[in-house]
C-alpha cells in the first residue's frame, strides 16, 4: 500500500512539475504556437516511448492492432484536443488555478456515466449516492473559490479550461475501455505480456505517445517559426513539460498496479495542492510573469478550494 501511495505522489508532483513547464513554455515560446509546443512536445514523448516499447513489447499488439485500433484512435483526438485547450487557457491564467481547476473532470464524467454512456454501451446510466453528489457539489464550490482567489479569470479562460476537462474525461474514459480491450486480448490469447493492469496500460500509454509523435512530426514543418525565434530555444523550453508529463504516466500506472484504478486517481489529484504551492515559491522567487504574487489571505483560499478538489474526488469514488 505504502509503495502505491509514494508512487502516485510522484506522478502527482511530475504532473503539477508539468503543468508548470508547459505555462512557462506557452509564455516564452508566444511565437511557436499553442499547435508548434504541442507538435513538438509529442515529438519528444514519442522519441521517449519508442525507446520504452521494446521493453513491454509483445507480437500480439501488431496481429490484434484491429481490435483496439478504433478506441485508442478516439483517445488520441480526445487527449490532444485536451492538451491544445489546455495550453490555450494557460496563455493567460497561471498553471496554480489551472490545474486545481481540472478537477472540474469530475462533473464532465459525471455527464458522461449519466447521458452519454448508456447509449453508446446500451447498458444503464449509472445511479449516483450522497458521496457522489457531494463530490460535486464540492467541485463547483471549489471551481467558485478559485475565480475569486486573486485576478477573475477571464471567461473565455474558463471556457479553454472546460474544454480542456471535457477532453481529458473523453480520453480517460477510452483509455479505461482501451486497457480492458488489452487486457481481454491478453486473456484471450494467453499473453503474459498483457497480463495484470500495469502492463496493458503501459503498453497502451507508449504506442498511444508513439502514434503522436508520428503524427507530431508530420504536422511540424506546417508551423513555421518567425525567422528571429530560434529552434532550439524553442525545443529547450517545452522539453522540460513533455519528459515531465511522460514520467508522470509511468508513476501513475505503476501506481494503479499497486493500489486500483480508483485509489490511483484519488492520490494524484493532490497534483492541483502541489500546483498552487510550487506556484506560490515561482512567485516568490520573482517569476511573476509566470504566477502572480497573491497575499497569504488569498494563497489560503486557493489552498482550500485545491483540498475542496481532493475531497470531491475522494467523496466521488466513495463506495
Amino acid at each position: 500500500m505504502w509503495l502505491g501511495l509514494a508512487l502516485g505522489g510522484m506522478a502527482s508532483l511530475f504532473l503539477a512539475l508539468s503543468y508548470t513547464f508547459s505555462g512557462m513554455s506557452v509564455r516564452r515560446c508566444k511565437d511557436a504556437g499553442t499547435f508548434g509546443l504541442l507538435c513538438r512536445a509529442h515529438v519528444i514523448m514519442g522519441v521517449l516511448s519508442l525507446i520504452g516499447l521494446p521493453f513491454i513489447w509483445t507480437p500480439t499488439l501488431v496481429t490484434h492492432f484491429g481490435d483496439y485500433a478504433l478506441i485508442m484512435f478516439l483517445a488520441i483526438v480526445f487527449y490532444l484536443a485536451g492538451q491544445f485547450c489546455l495550453f490555450m487557457a494557460q496563455r493567460t491564467v497561471d498553471a496554480s488555478r489551472v490545474v486545481p481547476l481540472l478537477g472540474m473532470k469530475l462533473l464532465v464524467l459525471a455527464v458522461l456515466n449519466l447521458l452519454v454512456m448508456p447509449h453508446i454501451t446500451g447498458g444503464k446510466a449509472e445511479s449516483y449516492g450522497v458521496f457522489q453528489w457531494l463530490g460535486i457539489f464540492l467541485t463547483v464550490g471549489a471551481a467558485f473559490i478559485l475565480n475569486k482567489a486573486g485576478q477573475r479569470i477571464p471567461w473565455q479562460s474558463l471556457c479553454w479550461v472546460g474544454m480542456t476537462c471535457l477532453g481529458y474525461a473523453s480520453s480517460d474514459t477510452c483509455i479505461t475501455m482501451l486497457v480492458r480491450r488489452l487486457q481481454a486480448i491478453g486473456e484471450t490469447t494467453g499473453d503474459a505480456a498483457l497480463a495484470g493492469l500495469a502492463r496493458p496500460s503501459v503498453a497502451g500509454a507508449f504506442i498511444t505517445y508513439v502514434i503522436c509523435g508520428v503524427a507530431g512530426l508530420m504536422l511540424l514543418p506546417l508551423v513555421k517559426l518567425p525567422e528571429d525565434v530560434h529552434r532550439k530555444t524553442v525545443w529547450g523550453w517545452i522539453s522540460p513539460f513533455a519528459f515531465c508529463w511522460l514520467t508522470a504516466m509511468l508513476f501513475l500506472y505503476a501506481c494503479f498496479a499497486r493500489i486500483g484504478t480508483v485509489n490511483g486517481n484519488i492520490v494524484q489529484s493532490t497534483r492541483g495542492i502541489l500546483a498552487i504551492l510550487i506556484g506560490a515559491l515561482l512567485a516568490k522567487l520573482g517569476f511573476t510573469e509566470l504566477e502572480e504574487k497573491v497575499g497569504v489571505s488569498v494563497l489560503v483560499r486557493r489552498l482550500i478550494a485545491g483540498v475542496m478538489m481532493f475531497l470531491a474526488i475522494v467523496a466521488f469514488n466513495w463506495k
